[in-house]
Order: structure tokens, then sequence, then C-alpha cells
């Protein structure tokens, strides 16, 4: 029996969800936050979802193949809590807090270690 490979975060889904600017908008800051992050701690595996001038590739899904076993946890554990956040926040910048993200990574590694 083959493992699925589950997908953990579609950007042309969520585009589609919805198709006020303002959704559209809000989806590319969470998705750029969220993929830099994930890409600066080193937690992807074979995708780049950025081109070369550093924008986000809307067309980008993330897989679970596409993720370390720490990218794996850090969704299971911390990414939905995050867009809680996100969603009751009304701070303009709230996209740039990405502290919720770093507390959750930081407790996967300490267990692991």
């Amino acid at each position: 029996m083959s493992k699925i490979d589950f997908t953990l975060h579609n950007i042309p889904l969520l585009l589609t969800r919805n198709k006020s600017k303002q959704w559209q908008e809000d989806i590319i800051q969470s998705s750029t936050a969220l993929l830099n992050f994930l890409k600066n701690n080193e937690l992807l595996i074979g995708i780049e979802p950025f081109d070369d001038a550093g924008k986000l590739k809307t067309d980008t899904v993330i897989k679970m193949s596409n993720v370390t076993q720490e990218g794996l946890e850090l969704f299971k554990t911390t990414v939905d809590e995050w867009y809680k956040y996100l969603a009751k926040s009304t701070v303009p910048d709230k996209y740039k807090n990405i502290s919720r993200l770093e507390k959750g990574l930081a407790k996967i590694r300490k267990t692991k270690s």
C-alpha cells in the first residue's frame, strides 16, 4: 500500500475560493510569509516557491513530500493556529508577524533534541 502524498498548502486552490481582490491579496501575503519561513528554515524539499525576482509563484502546491519531518510537524501543530491569528488580527503588517511559527519550530526542534 502506497503512502498518500497529502497536499499541505495549495495556492491556486486558495486563490479560487473567493474572487475579491482583498481575499486574493491576503492569500498571497500569508503564503509569501509562510513559504519564506519554510524556505529560510530549510524545511522545504525539492520545491522553489519564488521566482528569480523573489516573487511568490502563485501556482505553488506544497505536498507532504515537499517538507522535512520538522516542516510536517509545523503544519500539524502550528500553521493552523498562525492562520487563526491572521484571521483575527487587524494589524496592517500582521503577515510579518511570524513569531508563532518561530516558537512552534523552536518547540519542535527542542523536543527532537
